[in-house]
């Protein structure tokens, strides 16, 4: 029987379900890139953000994905022009998750658009990435057991090996190929 894990926006407007259980199609990871505290500090989300500046993200392939209700309030931004595709619900500015683009199969949720406790349901994090990008030095008790090589390692093979069984369809942030909502950039933004 497949587990499911509620997604839902701060409001309530945007609602999904995230199949889980199978270790293989599934990871969590707490990320410090730059990237993803620029994407939380824009939406005013900053409760997202550990206080190392860390980001508490589930990835999951996208077949794993549906979104039941709020599609239109679903929107896109990237941070830099060949960043990744940042999620989140324009009803209430809550972030939803990250995708690299639509042949890919990762999605990324933030931790904090999902209803039940990670930490029960599928367990710890497995390590930390981007570490440098911490906005002070981290435990290493809070980094988790993987480094970040062996963490980017296991994605790459998770990655090419869900893309190769088909995962990447059906995802519910693409349509024809292309983004449900046009991504805005955050740097051209600040440019103008």
């Amino acid at each position: 029987m497949t587990e499911y894990l509620d997604v839902r926006c701060d409001c309530g407007s945007v609602n999904g379900k995230v199949a889980c259980g199978q270790c293989f199609f599934q990871n969590r990871v707490m990320c410090y890139c730059d990237d993803c505290q620029a994407f939380l500090n824009h939406l005013g989300h900053e409760k997202s953000l550990n206080k190392y500046g860390g980001t508490d993200v589930y990835q999951v392939s996208a077949s794993q994905v549906s979104i039941v209700s709020g599609h239109e309030h679903l929107r896109c931004l990237k941070v830099t022009p060949k960043g990744v595709h940042r999620w989140y619900a324009s009803c209430c500015n809550s972030p939803i998750g990250n995708t690299i683009n639509a042949q890919w199969p990762l999605v990324g949720f933030i931790s904090s658009s999902i209803v039940q406790d990670l930490d029960s349901t599928v367990g710890p994090i497995k390590g930390s990435v981007f570490c440098k990008f911490a906005n002070q030095p981290i435990p290493k008790e809070k980094k988790g057991p993987r480094s970040h090589k062996q963490i980017v390692a296991t994605m790459i093979i998770k990655l090419l090996i869900w893309r190769a069984l088909g995962k990447a369809r059906p995802n519910p942030f693409y349509r024809a190929g292309k983004a449900i909502s046009k991504p805005l950039c955050l740097t051209n933004e600040k440019r103008n």
